[in-house]
């Protein structure tokens, strides 16, 4: 991102042309799509019926001339990983119904939209503006935008956006602010997992901080809550010291024109917008910042209900080092590829995989929810449904949840802790009887097993569980 904004406005101008005129003559229709990654369904995340990131839409459309390939790199090792299929469009008029499976074949929709650095409103066509809108506002569904998506989206030009205004378009009341400028990139940033509480004065906070924040923010807030359970911390281990702190995150961090933090609920065109939920936030005390450009309350991203759905903004991704690259922390070096975690962690939030039945007692328990519902009429108000006697045992772990259910003389086992893990059915003489590896979250089933008593045991890189059953 440039800081003279006529040079890059240009460029955007120049850039929009060459993207159109090479769509149109690639495809030759708007409705053409790549698939760049089929879906796996044999795979375990796809298995687990409380999840749901079937489909996912990357769209590149760009006005601007930010690199939009490493996002593209993190979706597809995400999409192998966890067997979604991953379809790719730079076409300005690909959004539309049909391509967003919201008619015609419904069997297949999209269940979350990734919106990366498109340097501009990448809605201006008017039918993909409807498509976006039926997506979101009235069917529920996620869009999560990426870096320069927040940048030069009509609203003011200057100050606290005015998001009343008529001629504002609808991506940036989505995403509330807009960028202002930034220090030269990587600029290393310490960013934490938000946590402020309603009556709070956000952390290093000047001008906006000296207001309290009016309503809980990231983690303290039920419905994010899963987002960052179990994430690595600052030295690459979960639950290591400074957990949900990440020293040396070098990105091209914004500034915004506006503090986001202080943003509520708004009824615009008869659309509920609800207030807006720090999820990350730069630590402006760390020793290394830049002096310059410091807001003194800097959140990096945030959600916002929008009508029936749900959004997220994240500000790292303007470079490869966001994806991938290795950082330094008090002088050891850590390659965690820490935002794509957290952008895989958004991501099942936006298909509502952290929604549904919490008690372990029913049949449809979902080890990953960290609430029951959160929209009405989009989500099951009563998602436990059926009481189950063939569950033999749960236990919580330090990053996650284990379940165990019997069900007609097979075992299946449910994992919820991300990483490698070694599974180990032994009978009662000690010998092992099965065992496979694999990497979590996911569901293993066992194959038909003869009635005794077993032990069954989970190994990960941070501990050992085991549980006694018969049947």
């Amino acid at each position: 991102m440039k800081t003279t904004s006529n040079g890059h406005r240009l460029t955007r101008l120049l850039g929009a042309a060459l993207l159109l005129g090479m769509a149109w003559a690639s495809t030759g229709n708007a409705q053409a799509q790549n698939i760049a990654v089929a879906r796996d369904p044999s795979n375990p995340y796809q298995q687990n019926p409380n999840n749901h990131v079937r489909r996912v839409l990357y769209y590149s459309y760009k006005l601007g001339g930010h690199n939009q390939s490493y996002m593209l790199a993190e979706q597809i090792r995400l999409a192998r990983q966890y067997g979604f299929q991953l379809d790719t469009s730079s076409n300005a008029s690909y959004i539309t119904e049909t391509t967003l499976g919201l008619s015609g074949d419904t069997t297949n929709p999209v269940n979350v939209a990734v919106f990366n650095n498109g340097d501009g409103d990448v809605l201006s066509n008017a039918t993909s503006l409807a498509a976006m809108k039926k997506y979101v506002q009235d069917k529920g569904r996620g869009l999560l935008q990426i870096h320069a998506a927040a940048a030069y989206v009509g609203c003011p030009t200057s100050g606290t956006e005015n998001l009343t205004d008529a001629n504002c378009r609808w991506l940036a009341r989505v995403l509330v602010r807009q960028y202002l400028n930034h220090n030269p990139d990587p600029n290393y940033a310490r960013i934490y997992v938000d946590s402020v509480r309603a009556g709070e004065i956000p952390p290093n906070a000047t001008t906006a901080g000296n207001t309290p924040a009016g309503w809980d923010h990231g983690k303290r807030v039920p419905e994010f809550k899963a987002i960052f359970d179990s994430l690595p911390s600052n030295n690459g281990v979960i639950g290591g010291p400074q957990p949900g702190v990440w020293d040396s995150l070098g990105d091209e961090w914004y500034n915004y024109r506006g503090y986001v933090r202080t943003q509520g609920a708004q009824t615009l065109d008869g659309v509920a917008y609800g207030p807006v939920i720090a999820l990350l936030s730069q630590d402006e005390k760390a020793s290394y910042t830049a002096t310059s450009y410091k807001m003194q309350d800097r959140v990096q991203a945030w959600a916002r209900h929008v009508g029936n759905g749900l959004t997220i903004y994240n500000n790292a991704g303007h470079g490869q080092t966001a994806y991938t690259g290795t950082r330094r922390v008090n002088g050891v070096v850590v390659n965690d590829t820490i935002n794509q975690k957290i952008n895989w962690r958004f991501m099942r939030y936006l298909a509502r995989d952290f929604v549904g039945c919490m008690d372990p007692s029913y049949v449809e328990y979902n080890s990953s929810a960290s609430v029951t519902s959160i929209t009405p009429g989009i989500d099951d108000p009563t998602p436990c449904k059926t009481k189950s006697s063939a569950i033999i045992g749960r236990a919580s772990t330090e990053g996650g949840k284990i379940g165990i259910i019997h069900n007609g003389g097979s075992l299946q086992v449910s994992l919820d802790e991300p990483g490698t893990y070694q599974l180990s059915i032994l009978d009662a003489s000690g010998r092992t009887v099965y065992s496979s590896t694999g990497v979590g979250p996911g569901n293993v089933k066992v194959p038909e097993m003869k009635s005794g008593s077993y032990s069954i045991q989970v190994t990960t890189s941070k501990q050992k569980w085991s549980k006694q059953v018969s049947f």
